[in-house]
């Protein structure tokens, strides 16, 4: 289980969604220090977004509300920069710590380009979705 941290992986974003329509959203929540769209992965689901806030009442509160932009019901989880969300760890074991950092873009480096995927894990809560990566 990730820690509470003031920073936000959000996915299931619109595909042409744009920072300051997100921050427009979490607001409401507290002051959002940044946003960072990330590259959609596939031609399935929606996209993702690190959002940090500027501390960690404000994120607290956002992932545990039901959180919706459009007809999209978006799904939120700490995220802990520095770190590889567990569902991109198993993408390439052959990482090195070294390329695993966070850069200052918000991506994790990995050797074919910028990795990214929902954090460790998605709790389940009333109209939630719950997804466990641990086999």
């Amino acid at each position: 289980m990730v820690r509470e941290t003031r920073h936000l992986w959000v996915g299931n974003l619109p595909e042409n969604v744009r920072e300051e329509k997100i921050i427009e959203h979490f607001k409401r929540y507290g002051r959002v220090e940044s946003v960072k769209v990330l590259p959609k992965r596939g031609s399935e689901g929606g996209v993702a977004a690190f959002v940090d806030f500027v501390d960690i009442k404000s994120a607290q509160k956002a992932h545990n509300s039901i959180n919706k932009m459009g007809d999209r019901d978006l799904r939120t989880d700490y995220n802990e920069p520095g770190t590889i969300p567990s569902a991109a760890r198993g993408l390439d074991d052959s990482l090195s710590i070294a390329t695993r950092g966070r850069d200052v873009s918000g991506f994790t480096r990995g050797a074919g380009g910028p990795v990214y995927g929902p954090p460790v894990s998605l709790h389940s809560r009333e109209g939630r979705f719950e997804r466990r990566l641990d086999g």
